[in-house]
């Protein structure tokens, strides 16, 4: 008995930041310097008063308009993947159990894992699956990262975008998600964090006096190194790589697609070309959508079936990596 991921859906906010209007913002920077540094020209934004808690309900309504044949009874485990959940307690996937509709014979569990997210949730749920717990798992992965990113802060502002999936995890006899691999180093956290918000620190008067040109920041606001960050990935996901394919008795003209975290243009073609990684079996697609935080895996494997780039029975490698520092791999058969 083993696990697959039998369905993918995803939501993208109707707001759309593109790079013309980026370049009347900082004018220092046209629209093509601006897909030259990072391979998006456009990124969605959730509205002022979503929160991915609401991406999640858009999302999982789409997703089942969209396979009728699931249904909601027959889902026994709920992850939610987010870095912005609604508060300490109780778990937002909890909250989400009852604004779904979904059994409450489930179990309900957050994972607020960002970067590598989607890694280390399918990693919970084919656990769950291969022990018998669980047959029908709903994961929903998402963030809203433009609403922690300062309004002057033009690097942030070009990378990152908003977005929601959701992935249905099943039970199957011939097991379709390899084992896995991962890591942590949270030497690296001070890097890509975001700051002024939860228990550690919350937001003062004097935070919110500060920041009142910015609406206050009252979430917290994110911050990247980024030299810092490109070093972290040459460093870790070559290795990361070269020892899940090692663990799956595989090389690397066995796999038939290469699919990662959706970082940056700029860092995912560095990493294909150190890797040596050919063009015809690399995916990208942030294109049009940005980096989308915990969201970048299911949406680059939902629009890789789509494009014909990934088919039945491929075997595509997934890598997730960045805050915490976190990272992790799997090979998965489509």
């Amino acid at each position: 008995m083993g696990a697959f991921i039998k369905a993918i859906s995803y939501y993208l906010p109707e707001k759309i930041l593109n790079n013309e209007e980026l370049s009347r913002i900082f004018p220092e920077y046209t629209p093509e310097e601006i897909f030259r540094r990072t391979g998006v020209k456009e990124r969605r934004i959730a509205a002022d008063d979503e929160i991915p808690s609401d991406s999640a309900v858009t999302a999982t309504a789409k997703f089942f308009e969209e396979h009728p044949h699931v249904k909601k009874e027959d889902i026994d485990f709920l992850i939610f993947t987010t870095e912005m959940v609604d508060r300490r307690g109780p778990a937002t996937a909890c909250i989400l159990q009852n604004k779904l509709g979904l059994p409450t014979t489930l179990g309900a569990i957050d994972i607020p894992m960002g970067c590598s997210g989607f890694i280390y949730g399918l990693m919970v749920a084919n656990s769950l699956i291969t022990t018998k717990v669980a047959k029908n798992i709903l994961f929903l992965t998402g963030d809203a990262a433009t609403k922690v990113i300062h309004p002057r802060d033009h690097e942030l502002r070009m990378i990152f975008g908003d977005a929601m999936a959701v992935t249905l995890i099943s039970e199957t006899e011939n097991s379709g998600i390899g084992g896995f691999v991962y890591g942590t180093d949270g030497s690296g956290a001070p890097n890509l964090i975001v700051e002024g918000c939860c228990g550690a620190e919350k937001p003062t008067r004097e935070w919110l006096d500060k920041y009142s040109d910015a609406g206050g920041m009252a979430y917290g606001i994110f911050s990247m190194k980024g030299p810092e960050v490109l070093t972290f990935s040459l460093r870790k996901v070559p290795p990361l790589v070269k020892e899940t394919l090692e663990k799956a008795n595989l090389t690397m003209d066995d796999i038939d697609l290469f699919v990662f975290h959706q970082a940056s243009g700029f860092i995912l073609e560095v990493l294909r070309r150190k890797m040596k990684i050919p063009k015809e079996k690399f995916f990208t697609n942030l294109e049009f959508i940005g980096n989308t935080v915990a969201a970048t895996i299911p949406l680059a494997l939902y629009d890789a079936v789509k494009e014909g780039r990934a088919k039945k029975g491929d075997k595509v490698l997934i890598a997730g990596f960045g805050i915490g520092y976190s990272w992790g791999a799997t090979v998965i058969t489509i």
